[in-house]
């Protein structure tokens, strides 16, 4: 799923995602078998780099970019980047059957219906489901404001980068899930990325998104609350609060203040969930949650979570459905798997790629 370009030549994209906090590179060499690992980087960027889901600050993570690209030594590539979920508008609607080659100019025609935006402001895209009901097919639609891709691809361009494909970052962890976990795929998943100012949600089965949705609530709260209740910078805070050692008595203080927020993250989850399942209008229920971002590994997290929704819940593994090989350490994937979780689902994009079913 996703925004795409279509482009017929067989390539590997360099997946670059700009988060509000960091951003992450993934390469996957995908020409025969299972994906392998090629390259994988992280840097911070700062809080003003952002505004209003748009990146205001577009030199200073192109610099960023470029000193990722340097360090590591990977030379120019065509790449693939992510839109944050707050600025993606999505909307499921019914169609009447028509033949493919007319759906696209029908949805340019008749978006201003069922999008709260201009359609000259916005780029457009669509996924068609498999499902057809009456002699009508579900239509996923997908609006992004231009301001914001725009950003996006001024940053890239700006240290030299092409952009080859736009994705969303929903769909981006639904791809990365899919290659991970493909014994889950059939169930009834709750992917939850929790980055450092809000938090995406899309609810999943059999390769469909079924609800897609977000939650301003991030890492950034707890970080913010220990530094306030603490007296600490934002620095020290943020160390403070990924400390595997918070057991020991000196850090009472610490724990008391992470545990509840995080209390009330897993509440609001809980209820975001429950809000979202009802209008997805399905039968059944949510089977498990699969937790990514940096904040998903805050202590207590994934437990409270299952404990208030009643439903198993566990952090993913994005490396899980890659050959790592021996370049890299064990031990620093397992530690970093949670922030690359949309990058990877992002670096599995090929050109050309959207899957348009065939309707008899």
């Amino acid at each position: 799923m996703g925004i795409s370009l279509p482009f017929k030549k067989k390539e590997n994209f360099l997946a670059i995602d700009i988060g509000s906090s960091s951003v992450k590179l993934i390469e996957l060499d995908r020409r025969s078998g299972t994906p392998k690992l090629v390259n994988l980087a992280m840097a911070p960027l700062t809080a003003d780099c952002f505004a209003n889901n748009s990146i205001s600050q577009t030199e200073k993570v192109s610099q960023q970019i470029h000193a990722i690209l340097e360090a590591n030594s990977i030379p120019a590539h065509r790449v693939v980047t992510a839109m944050p979920g707050p600025g993606v508008f999505t909307k499921r609607i019914k169609m009447q059957l028509m033949e493919m080659s007319e759906l696209s100019s029908y949805i340019q025609m008749e978006a201003s219906n069922f999008i709260p935006h201009s359609v000259d402001a916005v780029r457009l895209d669509y996924h068609v489901s498999s499902e057809i009901e009456h002699d009508q097919m579900d239509v996923l639609v997908v609006a992004v404001k231009n301001e914001v891709v725009d950003s996006f691809i001024e940053s890239l361009s700006l240290c030299g980068l092409e952009t080859a494909v736009v994705d969303v970052d929903y769909f981006a962890l639904q791809n990365m899930f899919e290659m991970s976990y493909p014994e889950e795929v059939s169930k009834t998943i709750a992917l939850i990325n929790i980055g450092s100012r809000y938090c995406s949600i899309n609810i999943c089965c059999n390769g469909e998104s079924l609800f897609t949705g977000d939650l301003a609530l991030g890492g950034k709260a707890i970080t913010d609350a220990l530094a306030e209740e603490l007296n600490l910078s934002i620095d020290e805070a943020e160390k403070l609060k990924r400390k595997k050692d918070l057991d020991k008595p000196e850090f009472d203080a610490a724990r008391e203040i992470i545990a509840r927020n995080v209390d009330y993250m897993a509440s609001e989850l809980n209820r975001q969930l429950s809000f979202f399942w009802s209008a997805t209008g399905s039968e059944g229920g949510i089977e498990k949650i699969y937790l990514a971002g940096g904040a998903s590994l805050t202590s207590g997290l994934d437990k409270d979570l299952a404990a208030k929704t009643e439903i198993p819940c566990e952090v993913m593994d994005c490396f899980r459905g890659l050959d790592c090989g021996d370049t890299f350490d064990q031990n620093y994937l397992k530690e970093i798997a949670p922030f690359m979780s949309i990058g990877v689902g992002m670096a599995t994009r090929q050109p050309g790629d959207r899957i348009i079913p065939e309707f008899e």
